[in-house]
C-alpha cells in the first residue's frame, strides 16, 4: 500500500507534467506554472493551493489521496487487471513505459477514469488480511447470473436481512467486477446513523450521516468457491452464503456446508528430482525452501521442524533432514521465500509463505500471490482430491 498521505509528499512523488495535466484537465488555475517549478519545489505549489477555495482544495485533495492509494504496486496491478478485462492492450503498453508508480496512477486516473473504480476495489481486496475472509468451496461449478435484477435481488436480501435483525441496512447497493476469472460483489448496506465533529464553511460542525458497512463476495466458478470478507459480521456469514447462493447461483437450498475434503501433497519435494517449475513470464527469481515439519507415520501426534539457512545452500533444509535419521514420516508443511525480479532498478520483492497439510496457504488470488500458486501447481503443489 502506499504510505500515509500528505500533499507534499504527494508533490514529490508525482512529476510536475502530470500535476499540471491534472489541473489543466480540471480547469484550475493556480497562480504558477507548475511546468517552470523545481521538482522538489513543493512548498510553491502548495503555496498557490493554499490560495484557491476552500471547496476547490477539498475536492483536489480528496483526488490525491485517490491517486495516491493506487500508486503502489498492487494498485497498478488492478489496474492492468482492470483493463485486461476491457481487452485494452494499448493502455497497458502505455502505462508500463510510464516511470513511477505516482506518474502511473495520476495517468489512469486522468486518461481512464472508467478502469479506476473497479482497480480501487481489487486493491481494496487483495490488502485483506487472509484471515478475513470466510470459504466454502462446495458449489459444484455453479455458474453465477450477474444481471442487474439478480445483484438487485442479492441487495434487496440483504437489506432485508439486517434490516430484520438488527435493524440497519435500509438501503443497499451490490456492485460487481470480474477479474481473473474471479465474479467480485461488493455490497453497501447503510450502517447506523453517525455523528461527527467536521469543518463546514470555515466552521466547526456536529454533522449527521449515514455510512455504509461493507461485505465482499468473491466467487470463482471453476473452483466452485465463495470467499466472503463480512468484518464484525461473522456470524452472519452463513446466512450470507445462503443468499448468495439463492440469487446469483439460483440454489433455493443451500446443503449444509461440505469441508473441503482436497489435500496438499507436500512428500514430492524431497524426491531428488524435484524442482519448482516457473513460467518465464512470471517473474520470479527464486524460490527457497526455509523449513519444513514432518510428522512421524508411527505416531501422527510427534512433529518435528527441520530449519536451515538456505542462502548459502539451497538444499540445506534437506541435508539437515537427511542427517536426522529419522523414522519414516509425511512433510507436512512446508515454508518457502518466493523472490520476484526486480523491476525499474527497485529493491527485489519477495514473499514468505506456508503450505500446511491439509489444506492450508494463506496466499490472496491476485497480483503476485497468484503468481505463487501458478508456479505452486505448474509444481505438482496443489490441493487434490484423496483417492482410496
Amino acid at each position: 500500500m502506499a504510505a500515509q498521505y500528505s500533499n507534499r509528499q504527494f508533490f514529490r512523488k508525482t512529476p510536475n507534467l502530470y500535476l499540471a495535466k491534472y489541473f489543466e484537465t480540471k480547469s484550475i488555475h493556480l497562480e504558477v506554472n507548475v511546468n517552470q517549478q523545481n521538482e522538489y519545489d513543493v512548498d510553491v505549489l502548495q503555496d498557490a493551493m493554499n490560495k484557491l477555495p476552500s471547496e476547490q482544495i477539498t475536492t483536489i485533495e480528496a483526488e490525491f489521496q485517490d491517486v495516491n492509494a493506487l500508486a503502489c504496486e498492487g494498485g497498478i496491478l488492478a489496474l492492468v487487471d482492470e483493463a485486461s478485462f476491457h481487452n485494452d492492450a494499448a493502455f497497458i503498453e502505455e502505462i508500463a513505459l510510464i516511470d513511477g508508480f505516482h506518474a502511473k496512477a495520476m495517468y489512469a486516473f486522468l486518461n481512464k477514469p472508467k478502469y479506476w473504480r473497479g482497480a480501487t476495489m481489487f486493491l481494496h481486496a487483495d490488502n485483506v488480511s487472509p484471515s478475513y475472509w470466510k470459504k466454502r468451496n462446495d458449489f459444484l461449478n455453479l455458474p453465477p447470473h450477474i444481471e442487474d435484477c439478480d445483484t438487485d435481488a442479492l441487495a434487496k436480501a440483504i437489506s432485508g436481512y439486517f434490516s430484520g435483525k438488527e435493524g440497519r441496512g435500509k438501503n443497499c447497493i451490490v456492485e460487481t467486477y470480474r477479474r481473473n476469472k474471479k465474479e467480485y460483489f461488493f455490497a453497501y448496506p447503510e450502517d447506523f446513523a453517525q455523528t461527527a465533529i467536521e469543518w463546514v464553511g470555515g466552521a466547526l460542525k456536529n454533522q449527521a450521516h449515514h455510512p455504509a458497512f461493507e461485505i465482499i463476495f468473491v466467487y470463482c466458478e471453476a473452483e466452485g468457491s465463495l470467499d466472503i470478507y463480512a468484518p464484525k459480521n461473522s456470524q452472519a456469514v452463513p446466512d450470507l452464503q445462503a443468499l448468495f447462493a439463492k440469487h446469483i447461483l439460483k440454489l433455493d437450498d443451500l446443503s449444509e456446508w461440505q469441508k473441503d475434503k482436497r489435500v496438499y501433497e507436500l512428500n514430492p519435494v524431497l524426491e531428488k528430482s524435484f524442482e519448482f517449475k516457473i513460467e518465464p513470464t512470471a517473474g520470479i527469481a527464486s524460490v527457497l525452501v526455509t523449513s519444513l515439519r514432518v510428522t512421524l507415520k508411527e505416531d501422527r501426534k510427534k512433529r518435528v521442524m527441520v530449519e536451515a539457512d538456505p542462502f548459502k545452500d539451497d538444499k540445506a533444509v534437506y541435508g539437515l533432514l537427511e542427517r536426522l535419521n529419522l523414522p519414516p514420516y509425511d512433510v507436512t508443511q512446508l515454508s518457502l521465500k518466493v523472490t520476484f525480479e526486480s523491476v525499474g532498478g527497485a529493491k527485489a520483492k519477495s514473499r514468505r509463505v506456508n503450505i500446511t497439510y491439509p489444506n492450508s496457504c494463506a496466499l490472496n488470488h491476485d497480483g503476485n500471490d497468484l503468481k505463487i500458486r501458478q508456479m505452486l501447481a505448474l509444481s505438482g503443489i496443489e490441493p487434490k482430491a484423496l483417492t482410496s
